[in-house]
């Protein structure tokens, strides 16, 4: 298990930057807004949403792969064309 879930509280902050992400980044993975993001960091989170947040950052953070699963900046209509 990853040191930044070991204890009861979890830093989702501290998680999110461990794989070098700013809020806007994992929005737009988890499909959700950025307040949502800050409401995760601040305590008030949706459940569905952390649990997503909290399996995806800790193995990101095991294993290196967080630039994989999102892009840091979003496809562009230009690039896809």
């Amino acid at each position: 298990m990853h040191a930044l879930v070991m204890s009861e509280a979890i830093d989702i902050r501290a998680l999110r930057k461990s794989v070098n992400w700013n809020q806007d980044r994992l929005a737009r993975y988890l499909g959700i807004d950025r307040s949502s993001v800050s409401h995760m960091e601040n305590g008030r989170p949706a459940v569905g949403a952390v649990l997503r947040l909290l399996q995806m950052l800790v193995a990101a953070a095991a294993n290196g792969t967080a630039d994989a699963l999102c892009p840091e900046e979003p496809a562009t209509q230009e690039a896809a064309e």
